[in-house]
């Protein structure tokens, strides 16, 4: 309804979106370390295939969500891992970017116990506009009502832009760290190509460890990340517990001048794939109209085959919840 989209315009204006230079949040990074970070891909060894829906403020009726799926594997013929990724964000009934993109790493042994991966992603961004539903100040007359709409403002025709990003990891022993940047193009996605309109690069530090605390079939997964991109910072840590084919995880997420929220996720594993579910709760800050539910997830990850064993590779225990 384009009385909604009002309200929606208001909240894209407000909150971190694509529309001001920063990426969307989802809550996590757990089941999407290819987009943040093109040097985990192969890490896992197995080929990995991830999926994922969001919704941002359920409830709420801002009708704000995002679909990602991910694929890659380590490939010996290529001497390291490849994978490709595809996300949509789905910003109310009135624009959405689609952002899809091919990674591949180079893994080598740096020392005795130590692996390095090396990192490329190119990839596409589009954004689409349904300019039937946007409603601007110009259009509402008061005492006619809504007189037009966003058609006649705001060109129909989708952006295409091209971006590139880069990463490296380093692991030793059941250690791991990583650094990426992303976005180093800076595409405009908007016809005015000032730097207002460019989308901020993304830098993101992740890490973790793998421990086997009690016994063999029990795993526990601590990590961590930071996030910056523009003046914007985000805080992660979590940990996640897996037990005999169940998993749970906590965590807890801080945005610079934003909000600070509680996350916890639920894991089965089936065989060869792990059903996943996860809610993140606002504890503290953002607008009033932002309260409860910050971000809902469910996914699931599919492995196959066996993991290979090289020199070169060294498998990474990452949180999928």
């Amino acid at each position: 309804m384009r009385i909604s989209s009002i309200a929606i315009i208001t909240i894209l204006l407000s909150c971190t979106a694509p529309v001001t230079g920063q990426d969307s949040w989802y809550g996590s990074v757990s089941g999407m370390h290819l987009m943040y970070n093109p040097a985990y891909a192969g890490t896992a060894g197995a080929p990995v295939l991830n999926i994922s829906a969001y919704s941002f403020f359920p409830g709420k009726g801002f009708g704000l969500g995002s679909v990602y799926a991910s694929f890659d594997g380590y490939f010996s013929s290529l001497h390291g891992g490849a994978g490709v990724w595809i996300s949509d964000d789905m910003l109310g009934d009135i624009m959405n970017d689609l952002r899809g993109g091919a990674s591949y790493a180079y893994h080598f042994r740096a020392g005795r116990d130590v692996y390095v991966t090396a990192g490329l992603t190119a990839s596409v961004i589009t954004r689409g506009i349904r300019t039937g539903s946007v409603i601007l100040p110009d259009d509402i007359d008061p005492f006619r009502g809504i007189t037009g709409g966003g058609a006649d403002y705001i060109s129909q025709a989708p952006l295409f832009r091209f971006d590139l990003g880069t990463g490296f990891t380093v692991s030793a022993g059941p250690w791991y760290g990583g650094i990426s940047v992303m976005h180093l193009t800076r595409p405009s996605l908007s016809d005015d190509n000032s730097d207002h309109n460019r989308i901020n690069r993304l830098y993101t530090v992740t890490g973790g460890v793998a421990l086997n605390p009690w016994k063999e079939d029990v795993t526990l997964l601590p990590s961590a990340a930071i996030i910056a991109q523009g003046d914007q910072f985000t805080f992660f840590l979590g940990s996640e517990l897996s037990w005999k084919g169940i998993s749970g995880a906590l965590s807890l997420w801080h945005l610079t001048g934003g909000f600070t929220s509680a996350g916890a996720s639920l894991g089965w594993d089936a065989t060869s794939v792990k059903i996943i579910l996860s809610y993140n709760y606002i504890l503290a800050g953002g607008d009033a109209s932002f309260g409860g539910t910050a971000v809902a997830r469910v996914g699931a990850a599919f492995s196959f085959g066996n993991v290979e064993k090289r020199r070169a590779l060294h498998i990474i225990k990452l949180p999928r919840l």
